[in-house]
């Protein structure tokens, strides 16, 4: 015999909304959400200052405007070391290929 049961459930709707300026963000895939990688804020597609274009994972690379506006004092020292960091690689790459003459 099936006897069928009334039975009420209480439905929870998560809302998601942008730490900066308060719009609601959809909520779909995880790799289409933005949050900064150093504040860690979600942002809506307005609040985001930069986005890498060369994705090498699956998750979206992306800086608030704050965090990207600070980046500015940071980025070209960063591009120069990296650059030093090139050559020193390629100085040892040198070396090791004279050997094998």
């Amino acid at each position: 015999m099936i006897k069928e049961r009334k039975i009420n459930k209480e439905i929870i709707e998560k809302h998601k909304y942008c730490d900066i300026c308060g719009a609601e963000i959809r909520m779909e895939l995880a790799c289409n959400s933005a949050r900064c990688m150093y504040c860690r804020r979600d942002l809506c597609e307005k609040c985001i200052g930069y986005e890498e274009e060369d994705r090498s994972s699956d998750y979206r690379d992306v800086w608030c405007k704050d965090c990207w506006e600070l980046g500015n004092e940071y980025r070209p020292k960063i591009e120069k070391l990296d650059e030093e960091i090139r050559e020193l690689y390629e100085e040892w790459q040198t070396k090791c290929k004279q050997f094998s003459k």
